[in-house]
Formats: C-alpha cells, sequence, structure tokens
C-alpha cells in the first residue's frame, strides 16, 4: 500500500498490519446464458450419470426431462441440451428453460407456443388425441402421475436444496400437497410452536404407486403411444419421464415397472426417440 500521495501517512505497524490482507480484485463470474448459441438449447437439471460420457442427456428433474422429451416428440430435434446453469437461474427460479439464438429465454409456459411457431402448426383442439373423451381421459392420467406417482419418487430420490432454491418462489409443489391424505405436521399440535415440517408414511405412498404402476400398464396395452393416439401426445412425454425415472431409481420402486415389460420396451422404444445432441463444450 502507498502513502506517497496520500495527506495524511498510514503509521508503519498498521501499514504492515494491512498487508497481511492484501486486496485481490477477480473478474466478475462468466453468465452461461450470455454464451453465444447457434440454436436453441433447453437448459436443463443435469444427468444423474455424467460419467456415462455422451450416452445419457436424460435430466434427473422429471420436469426437465419431460420437456426434452416433449420437443423431441414433436418432431423439434434440432437443439441442444446443457445443464451449466444453476437451478435458481432459469425463467421463475427453476429450470427448464429454452433459450433461442437471439438471447430470449422461455418459460416453459411458452415452449408450446414456439413449437407450434418452429412447425408452422399448432395442435388442434384434441390436443393430439383420437377423441374427445381421450382428451378428457387424459386429464386422469396426468393427475396419477404428477399425484401418486410423483409422490413415490419425491421419497426415493430426495433433492439437496439451496438457500437459494427454499427461498425463491415458483411453481413445484410440496411433497405434502400431493400425498392423500394429507399428513400431519410434526409439531405444533399441542405445542407454543407453528406447525412445521411433515411425517410422511411411505407404505401408503408406496401402495398407490404400485396401483397407478399396474393401472399404467393395463391402459397402454400393446398400444404404441398412450390412449391410442396415432403420434405422440404431451401425455407420452410426461409418461416417459416418470417411467425413465423410476427406472433411475432405487430397486424397490424400479421393480415395480420391471414388473411390466411393456412399460419397460415402451420406455426403451420412446427412449431412443428422444436423445438429442448435447453442446460440445458442457
Amino acid at each position: 500500500m502507498s502513502t506517497t500521495n496520500s495527506v495524511f501517512a498510514i503509521p508503519e505497524p498498521i501499514r504492515k498490519f494491512f498487508s497481511l490482507f492484501p486486496l485481490h480484485t477477480y473478474p466478475a463470474p462468466e453468465n452461461p446464458y450470455s454464451k453465444q448459441i447457434t440454436k436453441p438449447t433447453l437448459w436443463i437439471q443435469p444427468p444423474r450419470k455424467l460419467e456415462l460420457d455422451g450416452q445419457d442427456y436424460f435430466s434427473r428433474d422429471v420436469e426437465c426431462l419431460k420437456w426434452q422429451a416433449y420437443l423431441s416428440l414433436r418432431g423439434i430435434t434440432d437443439f441442444d441440451v446443457r445443464w451449466d446453469v444453476a437451478e435458481e437461474a432459469g425463467v421463475g427460479g427453476h429450470l427448464p428453460t429454452l433459450q433461442l439464438p437471439n438471447g430470449k429465454l422461455l418459460s416453459t409456459l411458452r415452449i408450446p407456443m414456439w413449437a407450434d411457431t418452429v412447425q408452422n402448426s399448432s395442435i388442434d383442439a384434441l390436443e393430439g388425441y383420437k377423441d374427445a373423451e381421450a382428451r378428457d381421459e387424459s386429464r386422469a392420467w396426468v393427475s396419477l402421475l404428477e399425484g401418486a406417482v410423483h409422490s413415490e419418487l419425491e421419497i426415493a430420490n430426495p433433492k439437496e436444496h439451496t438457500l437459494a432454491s427454499v427461498l425463491s418462489e415458483g411453481p413445484r409443489r410440496a411433497l405434502e400437497t400431493v400425498v392423500h391424505p394429507p399428513p400431519a405436521p410434526l409439531s405444533g399440535i399441542s405445542t407454543p410452536f407453528p406447525p412445521s415440517g411433515v411425517q410422511i408414511p411411505s407404505y401408503p405412498v408406496h401402495l398407490r404407486y404400485r396401483k397407478a404402476i399396474q393401472s399404467l400398464s393395463d391402459r397402454l396395452g400393446t398400444d404404441e403411444w398412450l390412449l391410442g393416439s396415432s403420434a405422440p401426445t404431451a401425455l407420452d412425454a410426461l409418461l416417459f419421464a416418470y417411467l425413465y425415472t423410476a427406472l433411475q431409481s432405487p430397486p424397490a420402486v424400479r421393480r415395480e415397472v420391471e414388473r411390466h415389460p411393456n412399460l419397460v420396451n415402451w420406455e426403451s422404444r420412446v427412449g431412443s426417440l428422444v436423445t438429442p445432441p448435447k453442446q460440445d463444450d458442457i
């Protein structure tokens, strides 16, 4: 520290003390979104098995994987996937986020509209299902997947939460909101402290999961797509995301799917249609 141009000289003992704590200036952290991209890029949570070195780009997160599958099954394969960004950096504080070559960021709510623009066509009033009855039935299967199946996967694959992810607001639902009946709080019943935490019994959740998988197997049967559609729908993308995640889960969860060869074969076939190319510089 120099005092040549200083009006007041710093005493030598203090100057020596300050020298023990030198001031270092570091460059600002690089913003991944600022990197130049040449094609639409879907930012996702990372895959489970990065050591596969190019064999598996499926996100470990069901929501991210659903949108990977959605784009591919809609016939949009000219896009990259990247995961070198924190979840909180996504639009709304959550991934996935689609980035366009012009730098524009799209939330999941806007991805279907973008897909319509790319294909110069939109999904019809039946949303790709064979009739109105199948379209209405699809709502029940979405509820089953996002309820019974999602609850089991959340318990079997607990996530590590950062402080930012806990404080950020977003559309993700807490596990207790999809468990039936709703679990009682761990505290606050007979104490002066407010209710906090939940005690979620695992067996009833697993039983509902088992019945849900059985129902999905029965409904799929030997059809090419769920509900007998002639082409993949958003429901098929959702089903693939949950089946893939279940097959990557602990044995008790994985075995329930493996009991049904039609589900295993369907997941493998659809998986071969979903895998997109990966950005080279991840």
